[in-house]
C-alpha cells in the first residue's frame, strides 16, 4: 500500500461520487462508509483498517454499488479488479470530521498510525447546499444545521493546520462536476497515480451534469443567510462562496474553471466566482440568535 486516503468534510458534499471515481481506477480501492477513524480510535492498526477497507469495498461492489437510489458504478471501471493495489481509502469524510469535533487529537493519532502514507481529501461544496441538505435529511432547523456545519468547519481547520501541506488536497464538488477530467487527473496525481484517457472518459459519464442546488428549496431568514456568509469568511476554503455562487474560479492550464486545489494558503488566491441566479426565497423576518 502506497497511500491510505481519508476523506474529510461535510454531510452530502459529494464524498460518495468522488470515492466511486477513484475506486474505478485499476490501482485504487475505496471503502463506502467504513468510518476508519472509529477503528483507529479503538486501537486498530493501519494494516487491519486496510483489510477492512478491502472487505467493505468488495461488499459494496457485490451489492450493486447503489446508494440513495443512485448507481455508483463507473462504466468499465476496475471496481474490485486491480492491476496492483497501491491506494486504499475510505469515503467517510463527514464521520471523520464529526469525530474530530469530539476528539481533536485523533488527527494526530491518524498521522502517527498511517505515517507518510496518509493522504486527506477535503471535499467542499457551497455551504448553503450543505446546510439545506443537513436540515432536510436530519429533520432539523436551519439554525441547528448551520451550527453543525460550522462546527465541522472548525474541526477541519484544526486538522488542516496539523496535516502536512503535501498530504492534504481540497476538491471543490462544483469544479468536479463542471470539469471532471482535469479535476480527477489532479486528484489521481495527488495519490501518486496516473490517469489514462479511457479511465477519465468513463468517470466523466458518472458525474452529474450540474450541481444540485439544495439551497433553492429552502426559505432562508435574511439574518441567518447574512450570518452564514459572514462566518464563511473565517474559513479560507469558503471565502469565495456566496448564496448565488457555485464556487471559486481559477485559471488552470488555459481553462477558466472552478478551483480544485487553490485556496489563499495553498496554491494562491482564486479569483471572484461568477454569480448564478437562484430560485430560493430569502425571508425578511429576523432569524433567531445563532452561536457558531
Amino acid at each position: 500500500m502506497r497511500h491510505y486516503a481519508l476523506f474529510i468534510g461535510y454531510p452530502r458534499s459529494g464524498h460518495t461520487v468522488v470515492a466511486a471515481l477513484l475506486d474505478a481506477h485499476p490501482r485504487m480501492l475505496f471503502a463506502n462508509g467504513l468510518d476508519v477513524a472509529a477503528y483507529i480510535s479503538n486501537g486498530f492498526t493501519a494494516a487491519q483498517v486496510a483489510g477492512l477497507s478491502i472487505w467493505n469495498s468488495m461488499r459494496f461492489t457485490r451489492s450493486g454499488r447503489r446508494s440513495n437510489g443512485f448507481s455508483y458504478t463507473v462504466p468499465n471501471g476496475s471496481h474490485g479488479r486491480w492491476e496492483a493495489l497501491e491506494v486504499i481509502g475510505d469515503k467517510s469524510g463527514d464521520l471523520l470530521s464529526s469525530r474530530l469535533t469530539r476528539e481533536p487529537g485523533l488527527i494526530v493519532d491518524l498521522l502517527i498510525e498511517f505515517g507518510a502514507k496518509a493522504r486527506f481529501i477535503h471535499v467542499i461544496r457551497n455551504p448553503f447546499d450543505c446546510i439545506a441538505t443537513i436540515a432536510a435529511r436530519g429533520r432539523i432547523g436551519l439554525l441547528q444545521a448551520t451550527e453543525q456545519f460550522f462546527s465541522l468547519c472548525e474541526a477541519n481547520r484544526i486538522a488542516r493546520d496539523v496535516v502536512p501541506a503535501g498530504a492534504w488536497q481540497d476538491v471543490y464538488l462544483e469544479t468536479l462536476i463542471e470539469h471532471p477530467r482535469p479535476v480527477l487527473a489532479s486528484l489521481c496525481a495527488f495519490l501518486g497515480q496516473g490517469a489514462g484517457e479511457a479511465y477519465l472518459d468513463a468517470c466523466a459519464e458518472l458525474v452529474f451534469s450540474s450541481p444540485r442546488r439544495s439551497r433553492d428549496g429552502v426559505t432562508w431568514p435574511t439574518d441567518l443567510a447574512a450570518e452564514i456568509v459572514q462566518h464563511m469568511q473565517s474559513f479560507p476554503w469558503l471565502r469565495e462562496y456566496g448564496f448565488a455562487e457555485t464556487g471559486p474560479v481559477v485559471e488552470t492550464a488555459g481553462l477558466r474553471q472552478r478551483a480544485v486545489i487553490a485556496s489563499p494558503e495553498r496554491g494562491g488566491p482564486p479569483s471572484r466566482s461568477r454569480p448564478r441566479a437562484g430560485k430560493a426565497v430569502i425571508e425578511t423576518r429576523p432569524a433567531a440568535a445563532m452561536t457558531i
